[in-house]
């Protein structure tokens, strides 16, 4: 009986790392992190290139609220391979919270993958080059927990018990990202749940063209741009 309450207690930390990560807009990955701002005559645009990671989120909220008064056109052009669930939740708030019109945009040859679809698709008109590309995959472990889990000393029956708790809890996570942050305003729900199908172990990658070729309802228009 101790082993099934200790194996209990590491199912608790994978959901803790699964939910609620630590911080990791220190270090490496701010280093790989770039939010750009362009002042234009009709439009002020931010430039967010790097992981959907902490400090994100706060970049983000600053730069919206330093253009609050002023009533151009606010384009967010994304380039990410994702990151977060949770931080991306709170990245998407913070666009939701201001008052206006935010529009999000992925540029020729961008990527806008994983964490980071669900922030595209919170701008009020989300544009994307046709040469632009997009990604789904299932949720996952952070490598921080992977290594983590790799370092408990488990018994054989305790691993296939956590494996299988791990895949129950990827599968929810993954369920709930589609449900909640991905099959939102104007996604096509059919489209929608055989995304969810395919996804199962593998990465589908996808171009701006394909997405509304395929009338998935992510991208509102094809806009052509500059090569990055």
């Amino acid at each position: 009986m101790s082993r099934f309450i200790i194996l209990g207690g590491a199912c608790c930390a994978l959901l803790y790392w699964i939910f609620f990560q630590p911080s990791s807009g220190s270090g490496d990955v701010a280093s790989r992190q770039t939010l750009s701002i362009s002042e234009e005559q009709d439009r002020i645009v931010l430039g967010w290139s790097g992981p959907v990671q902490e400090p994100m989120s706060e970049r983000i909220a600053a730069a919206l609220d330093r253009y609050k008064d002023d009533r151009r056109r606010l384009v967010l052009i994304l380039n990410s391979p994702g990151g977060s669930i949770q931080h991306g939740r709170k990245v998407v708030a913070a666009i939701r919270a201001r008052d206006r019109a935010i529009d999000t945009l992925v540029q020729k040859a961008g990527v806008c993958a994983s964490m980071c679809v669900p922030i595209f698709l919170a701008g009020t008109t989300r544009m994307a080059d046709p040469d632009s590309y997009f990604m789904f995959h299932q949720a996952s472990l952070t490598s921080s927990a992977e290594e983590n889990m790799k370092r408990k000393e488990l018994g054989d029956a305790e691993k296939t018990l956590l494996s299988q708790t791990v895949k129950i809890i990827e599968t929810q996570a993954t369920d709930e990202l589609f449900r909640n942050d991905i099959g939102i305003r104007g996604v096509n729900a059919v489209w929608l749940a055989s995304m969810r199908r395919k996804i199962s172990g593998r990465d589908i990658w996808m171009s701006g063209q394909d997405l509304v070729a395929e009338g998935s309802g992510i991208v509102d228009s094809l806009v052509r741009t500059p090569a990055r």
